[in-house]
C-alpha cells in the first residue's frame, strides 16, 4: 500500500451554508459558482477580487451549471430553468417537472459532449426513488442510471471512454464505459468500495491524471483516490464533518474548492465546528479538467 500524504484546506469564505455544494469553475469568467440546496441561494466568488455574489429563489436548487450563453441552467425543485445573471430573469423550461414536493434534484454536471447530466432524490432518503437523468442541448431527457438513492459524485475520464458515479449510501464509486457520442452507459462495475469508517462518498472531480477527489460527508476530509487501484493517495482534512463536494479552478486549475454543509448537525456540533458551512480551498499539485458548457 502506498503511502497516504496528509494536507489541510484553508477557509476562503464563512457562508454558513445550510448545505453548500455543488462547485463549478467558470474558466470564461474565472469565477467560481455553487449552491446553498436548503438555504435556496446560488452564489459566486470572484478570486481576483475577493467579491463574493448571491442570488435567491423561492425553491430549493440542486445544481447549477454555467452555459455557452454566460447564462446558468438551474436544477430547480420544480423543474429546469436558465438564469439570467445581468438581468436577475429566470426562464423555465417545463422540462424534468417535478410535482413531488417530497423529491428534489441532487448534484449535476454537464459531461463533455455537453449533455447535462442531474440526479434526483427523495427528501427524507427514500432508497430507490431517485434517477440520474440524461439532458441533451436539445433538451432531449433520458434515464441513464433508475432507481437511485442520494446520486452525487460524477466524473468523465479524459479520453472521455469512461464515467464514475458516486450513490452516497452504497459507499460505493461505480465506473461505467461512456459513449462520447450517445452518452449512453455500458459495463456496470464496482471501483471503489469506500470504508464507512470514511464518511459517506459525496461530491466527486477529476484531475487531468484521472484521479477521483472525493469528499467524505462525516469523513472531515477531501480523499484523492487511484480509480485503478482502490487506494487513497492523498487526504486533505477540512475543519468540519460534513464536507460535500469540491471542484478544481483558478487560472491555473491548481486551486481546489470545497464546499461543506451544517444540515445535518446538532447545535452542539455546530458550536464544537463553527466554520461548517463554508467554503475552503486547497492549493494542489496536479492540475484539474475544466468544464464543458451545456448549450444554451
Amino acid at each position: 500500500m502506498s503511502k497516504i500524504i496528509f494536507n489541510k484546506a484553508n477557509l476562503l469564505l464563512n457562508a454558513k451554508a445550510t448545505l453548500g455544494e455543488g462547485p463549478v469553475w467558470d474558466w470564461k469568467k474565472q469565477q467560481l459558482f455553487w449552491v446553498d440546496i436548503e438555504a435556496c441561494k446560488l452564489h459566486s466568488h470572484n478570486p481576483s477580487n475577493g467579491k463574493n455574489q448571491e442570488w435567491a429563489f423561492d425553491e430549493m436548487i440542486g445544481a447549477a451549471v454555467p452555459t455557452t450563453s454566460g447564462k446558468m441552467l438551474l436544477a430547480l425543485e420544480s423543474g429546469l430553468a436558465t438564469f439570467d445573471l445581468e438581468k436577475g430573469k429566470l426562464i423555465r423550461h417545463y422540462l424534468l417537472e417535478n410535482n413531488d414536493s417530497s423529491m428534489r434534484f441532487n448534484d449535476g454536471k454537464v459531461g463533455p459532449n455537453g449533455d447535462f447530466w442531474i440526479g434526483s432524490m427523495h427528501k427524507k432518503f427514500i432508497q430507490k426513488t431517485g434517477n440520474l437523468y440524461c439532458v441533451a442541448p436539445n433538451f432531449e431527457t433520458s434515464i441513464k442510471i433508475p432507481k437511485t438513492t442520494i446520486s452525487n459524485g460524477m466524473a468523465w475520464t479524459s479520453d472521455h471512454k469512461k464515467f464514475y458515479f458516486i450513490d452516497s449510501p452504497t459507499h460505493q464509486i461505480r465506473s461505467y464505459n461512456f459513449n462520447v457520442v450517445t452518452s449512453q452507459l455500458s459495463n456496470n462495475e464496482i471501483t471503489i468500495k469506500i470504508p464507512e469508517s470514511f464518511g459517506l462518498p459525496d461530491g466527486m472531480c477529476i484531475d487531468t491524471e484521472d484521479m477521483l477527489w472525493i469528499a467524505h460527508w462525516g469523513g472531515s476530509c477531501v480523499r484523492r483516490w487511484n480509480p485503478k487501484t482502490g487506494q487513497v493517495m492523498e487526504q486533505i482534512n477540512v475543519s468540519v464533518p460534513h464536507v460535500t463536494s469540491c471542484c478544481f479552478g483558478g487560472e491555473d486549475f491548481k486551486t481546489l474548492y470545497i464546499t461543506t454543509a451544517r444540515s445535518g448537525l446538532s447545535d452542539e456540533q455546530v458550536k464544537k465546528f463553527p466554520l461548517s458551512g463554508g467554503l475552503f480551498t486547497y492549493r494542489a499539485k496536479v492540475v484539474g479538467k475544466q468544464i464543458t458548457y451545456f448549450k444554451n
